[in-house]
């Protein structure tokens, strides 16, 4: 009998220390349009100087210029934190401007106002009449956040971009497993790229863009690749297939498994191919934030980022990155239910108001609850003559971070290659695999992958 209640007592400890440990991380933060309310107004005139040096002591301060993801990581209820070491301090530098593609400018002038929304019977919109450029330049009301969301779908993009992601997926014991995977992007309609060439590349049938994924190592899954082509009429669903080496065939997955992880990552498949129409968008406000930018001499050196397993991988050095105070509006994409079922109740898009690419992004479960975040370190690349940011191409890291279950995929890129004739920056030709676009952007170029 002694013995049961030891073990009975033992049992009882243990549980507490479990309730103890997760407890915090599962209740921190839950979905309320206050809480981003409560961040600065982009027309404040508060601000955060120059020079100025952010860390554990004295972030309370200035939380009020942080996305929820950054608090989240500084209140350390979480597994990933932000230490006390001097690396994790923020640095404010000076906010620079970084210019949109002029033949991207030049197409928003002469097409702009054309595109249309397009109501929907669930409350969604789709839309019509858009040839390039910002597809709702200047937006207003009515339904301003769902002109946003589309300029973020449809910002400038070159044809094709590429480039080695070497990731670290670590799970909540602090084990790290090593991925490498060569990713691939096409831009197939309304293009402002190259500059006089064709808007819709003839053989797109629909396809507005596509992106390919190929595991590199472990050597295991090698050549395991998955292929995700997003409609320009966004009520249709995508199309997504996977080769597997093991079965030296493709398969054709579910256009519903929306919240399947892409390769095994933390990424999942409304991260990279997401549609505006199946989503209630309304609009958070327009907000004065913290990015952090790395200079492109040292963006795509994993030694300018913290290593795994430590409090928050891949948080860009202090030696490294400067923080620039930057204006965003924040959209709210609430799941519409006719859609079939959703791992998330809310997405909230932090849409940089200058260049309109979207990071971070965070996720709430079902119930509400704080759960996911994908953000992502950029670096201005030299672009035909300008000094600019490219979603993708500027791309120094990228994270996927589960803070309810404690697990991350951080991803180091390497230079980005863009166009086929690599005009575009200095990394180099895109590789020629990947030139011939009217095939690889097909279902049938993955028969021939390890052929």
């Amino acid at each position: 009998m002694n013995t049961l209640r030891l073990l009975w007592g033992i049992f009882l400890t243990i549980i507490v220390m479990l309730v103890c440990l997760s407890g915090p991380a599962r209740a921190q933060i839950t979905y309320d349009p206050a809480i981003y309310g409560a961040l600065a107004d982009a027309d404040s005139p508060e601000t955060i100087a120059p020079g100025t040096k952010i860390t554990l002591q004295n972030w309370q301060q200035y939380k009020k210029f942080m996305p929820i993801w950054v608090q989240a990581a500084f209140s350390g209820k979480y597994k990933w934190h932000v230490g006390s070491e001097p690396e994790y301090t923020i640095i404010v530098g000076p906010t620079h401007h970084y210019p949109l593609d002029r033949q991207f400018v030049e197409d928003t002038e002469k097409y702009g106002g054309q595109a249309q929304l397009v109501p929907l019977p669930d409350g969604g919109f789709g839309w019509k009449g858009y040839v390039a450029g910002i597809p709702f330049p200047n937006p207003t009301e009515p339904n301003k956040a769902a002109k946003l969301a589309y300029d973020t779908w449809a910002n400038f993009r070159p044809k094709i971009m590429n480039f080695r992601a070497f990731n670290w997926l670590v799970d909540n014991y602090g084990n790290v497993s090593n991925l490498e995977s060569d990713d691939t992007f096409f831009r197939l309609m309304h293009l402002s790229d190259p500059p006089g060439g064709p808007i819709n590349l003839p053989f797109a049938a629909g396809t507005y863009y596509a992106s390919r994924f190929t595991v590199v190592l472990p050597e295991q899954s090698k050549y395991t690749t998955e292929l995700t082509l997003r409609p320009d009429d966004p009520t249709r669903i995508e199309e997504i297939y996977v080769f597997l080496p093991s079965l030296r065939r493709s398969l054709r997955l579910s256009s519903a498994a929306r919240c399947a992880p892409i390769l095994g990552t933390d990424f999942v498949e409304d991260d990279n191919a997401w549609l505006p129409p199946n989503f209630k968008i309304s609009l958070l406000g327009k907000k004065k934030l913290l990015e952090p930018v790395i200079d492109y001499s040292k963006a795509f050196n994993r030694d300018s980022y913290m290593q795994p397993p430590t409090g928050f991988p891949v948080w860009p050095k202090a030696d490294y990155t400067r923080w620039e105070l930057r204006d965003f509006y924040l959209l709210n994409l609430e799941w519409l239910n006719n859609h079939g079922a959703y791992c998330y109740s809310q997405r909230v898009f932090y849409q940089d108001a200058e260049w309109l690419a979207s990071s971070p992004l965070e996720s709430y479960d079902r119930t509400g609850k704080f759960w996911k975040v994908v953000w992502e370190t950029f670096t201005p690349i030299n672009f035909r003559g300008q000094h600019t940011m490219i979603e993708i191409a500027s791309i120094a890291t990228v994270s996927g971070v589960d803070f309810q279950n404690s697990h991350i995929t951080a991803t180091v890129e390497s230079p980005t290659t863009v166009d086929e004739d690599g005009a575009g920056t200095a990394a180099g030709p895109v590789p020629p695999l990947y030139r011939d676009v009217a095939d690889v952007t097909t279902p049938g170029s993955l028969s021939r992958i390890m052929k």
